[in-house]
């Protein structure tokens, strides 16, 4: 029985290794954090790592622009990683089977930068934001292109959805704004690689515009092939690269306007005569 599970589990890294490494990568970022706090129940005493990585929008303006990123591999308890991990766990193995390893990632970091972006414009420059939740909600927004994409039920993927959009309603320790900004891209980017590719080819079937022939594997006869491999991957990360410009526009504007506050703040205190 145990060398079964051993190979279930080989299999499983095989077919999924970005999601493991991520689950590996935030696990072992936590168990430090956990060191420094003294504590693995709630990390958001006393690290210096977590300090130095969260994302308090006001630091931005001091050029920490690191936040943006590493807040999103960063987990303030237990029970916060616990469940981000497994989350990842469900949906990150379905949608990277769907997408492979590359493109899963692309979905995966556009989403938790979106989720900063996010952040950013829309929460206090002093609150303090963690977690992959972000990233994760841009896999649940690729889950349901690929849902949309195969034509099958919505019913399970909606539910779950609308059940995660009143968690974080009601919950005012959750940043419902880095899940809308991680779910809205991942959507967009899941998309871009499975739309813009089956809408471009459709559109060259309509005009007989063919992009190539493949040969029939029983009868050998030419069949018109309106799509290549080479134009699937060209047209959907073209289309990525546009997401990823809106994403990098609104980090960038969105740091300026942080900036703006902090100079805006600072002309406002009055100075001390002597």
């Amino acid at each position: 029985m145990a060398a079964t599970r051993r190979v279930d589990f080989a299999t499983t890294f095989t077919k999924s290794p970005a999601t493991w490494l991520l689950i590996i990568v935030n696990v072992a970022l936590y168990l430090v954090v956990s060191a420094q706090g003294g504590t693995i129940l709630n990390t958001a005493v006393s690290s210096p790592l977590l300090n130095d990585t969260v994302l308090v929008p006001y630091t931005l303006g001091f050029g920490q622009y690191w936040r943006l990123l590493t807040s999103g591999f960063m987990h303030f308890g237990l029970l916060h990683i616990v469940f981000n991990m497994y989350a990842l766990w469900v949906l990150g193995r379905d949608v990277e089977g769907a997408l492979g390893s590359l493109r899963f990632s692309a979905v995966y970091l556009l989403s938790l930068l979106a989720g900063s972006a996010t952040v950013v414009w829309f929460s206090s420059p002093e609150s303090a934001t963690a977690g992959a939740s972000g990233a994760i909600f841009g896999l649940l927004g690729a889950e349901l292109v690929v849902v949309l994409a195969l034509k099958a039920k919505l019913s399970g993927i909606i539910t779950v959805i609308m059940l995660n959009v009143v968690i974080g309603i009601t919950q005012p320790s959750i940043s419902i704004q880095a899940h809308l900004g991680g779910f809205v891209v991942g959507f967009l980017v899941a998309g871009a690689f499975i739309f813009v590719p089956m809408w471009v080819a459709k559109s060259r079937q309509r005009r007989n515009k063919a992009g190539g022939v493949m040969l029939h594997p029983e009868t050998g006869e030419e069949l018109p092939v309106y799509v290549t491999e080479k134009q699937v991957n060209a047209w959907g990360w073209g289309a990525t690269a546009v997401v990823a410009v809106l994403v990098i526009i609104a980090l960038v504007f969105g740091v300026e306007n942080i900036q703006e506050l902090m100079h805006a703040a600072t002309q406002m205190v009055p100075s001390v005569g002597t």
